[in-house]
């Protein structure tokens, strides 16, 4: 004879039922909310990685393109053919806050070599990083300069600012960024 969840048995002593339906399906409801929850932490917690990851980027290239196009470098004379690029402290591209200077620029162009980009790198700000900048018209045809490499990748930073060549050209200024 069964009382609710007891069996009795024929001493009249009552033994408990352990695996019920109840607690199999609470158990089985239970699994499967931990796994949903453990699935979608997972899943934000790779979002928000790839989101400081770019957020990150982005700033360096903000602060680079900052130091590119607005100030002339430190010393301002970095350019010339005997000053030491590894002397110099940073590399600027301006005579004027967006205004550059053809001569710091075919300057740069020429360091476009393996053993000078790493140097150029660190004094933009951008060690351990990658880069690519391209100075052209407005619409983006031929470029008039470019140094290192396009990435090729959905993860890089790009950042875009108008510029005045020869003080009287615009032109668009491209800086992308990618580690």
């Amino acid at each position: 004879m069964t009382t609710g969840r007891y069996w009795l048995t024929s001493d009249g002593t009552r033994k408990g039922q352990i695996w019920s339906i109840d607690m199999l399906s609470g158990i089985t409801l239970m699994t499967v909310l931990i796994l949903l929850f453990a699935f979608e932490w997972n899943t934000l917690a790779l979002r928000w990685n790839e989101s400081s990851t770019y957020d990150e980027l982005l700033g360096k290239a903000l602060l680079a393109s900052d130091a590119l196009f607005t100030t002339p470098g430190d010393p301002p004379g970095w350019e010339h053919p005997g000053m030491n690029l590894s002397a110099a402290y940073a590399i600027g591209l301006a005579d004027t806050r967006d205004s550059l200077d053809n001569e710091k620029l075919e300057r740069l162009m020429d360091m476009n070599s393996s053993q000078n980009y790493s140097l150029v790198l660190s004094k933009i700000g951008l060690a351990g990083c990658q880069v690519y900048l391209t100075i052209s018209d407005l619409y983006g045809d031929p470029p008039y300069y470019v140094y290192g490499q396009p990435s090729g990748l959905n993860n890089s930073a790009v950042v875009e600012r108008f510029v005045l060549l020869n003080g009287t050209t615009v032109a668009k200024a491209t800086l992308e960024v990618w580690q």
